[in-house]
Formats: C-alpha cells, structure tokens, sequence
C-alpha cells in the first residue's frame, strides 16, 4: 500500500500551556496528511473529511522536535476511504507518539456520496490488522450517529 509523509519543525507557537505540542494543531498536521493519502487515489476536489475517528497520544512531543506524520488509505467503503495516519519523532520512526484514523467521503457534483471504484491489496499483516480497526471505528461511529440521531427525534417529538 502507497504510505505518504510529511514532516513538520515543532515551533513555539506549535504549544499549549504545557509546553507541549497543542493536539488542535497536531490535528491539523494529522488531516493534511490523511488528504494527502487519500489525494493518490481520487481527486481531492471531490473529497471531503466525514469522520475524524480520534487521534491517541501516547507521549509528548515538544519544541525543535521534528515529526513524521505517515499516513496510507487502509480501507474503502463504496465511496469512502479511511486512513490510518501515524506520527513519530523523525529520528525515531519505531516509537508512535500518536496515531488514529480518518474517513473521508468522495462527492459528485451536488455533494452527494458517489462511488469511487477503489480498490485495495493488503499487503502485509499490519495492514491487515489496520483495516479491521478501520473497519471498527467506522461501525462505532456509524452506531453513534444513529444513537443521536435516534435521541434528536425523540427530543423533537417531545416538544
């Protein structure tokens, strides 16, 4: 499967209170990267972020750091495509200091879902163990949207 990286200087400005590297702009970073993923199989004009299943920070990254953001497409809906996006400091690519996925949905004209037609060959058994992840993530977030929308209903009902 194709991997895309990018890299990203950790500044002052990249911190939170904690002197850390701030998770809304490690999210930021985080999606870049997912688009550029799902850029090498579909036109990105047509594509848009529908779930941002979470990101798990496992240890601090701070100031002059250097970071590695890997992301791959690991699994594809009719006209979805999740990706599974890892970060780790440059010079330490065997230690993952958050990683997560994202779903994207590709749209016709009228920003309806449209079939892509993609297709994916695992090729190793991570791959294959990120895709039933993938594959998790996207049904619990399936439950929940139903979930919500279920008690929206009930709350308009009792209005």
């Amino acid at each position: 499967m194709k991997s895309t990286y990018s890299q990203r200087l950790i500044k002052l400005a990249d911190l939170n209170h904690h002197q850390t590297f701030f998770a809304g702009r490690c999210s930021e970073y985080f999606l870049e990267s997912s688009y550029f993923a799902v850029a090498q199989y579909v036109d990105t004009k047509d594509t848009v972020l529908l779930v941002l299943h979470g990101i798990d920070f496992k240890f601090p990254i701070f100031a002059g750091d250097i970071v590695t953001f890997e992301s791959k497409v690991i699994s594809v809906g009719r006209s979805t495509l999740t990706v599974y996006t890892k970060m780790y400091r440059s010079r330490e690519p065997e230690k993952i200091a958050a990683d997560g996925f994202a779903t994207f949905s590709y749209l016709d004209e009228n920003h309806h879902s449209r079939p892509h037609g993609i297709t994916l060959e695992l090729e190793t058994d991570e791959e294959k163990f990120l895709q039933q992840q993938a594959l998790e993530v996207m049904e619990d977030s399936k439950r929940r949207a139903l979930a919500m929308n279920s008690a929206e209903k009930k709350r308009k009902d009792t209005l």
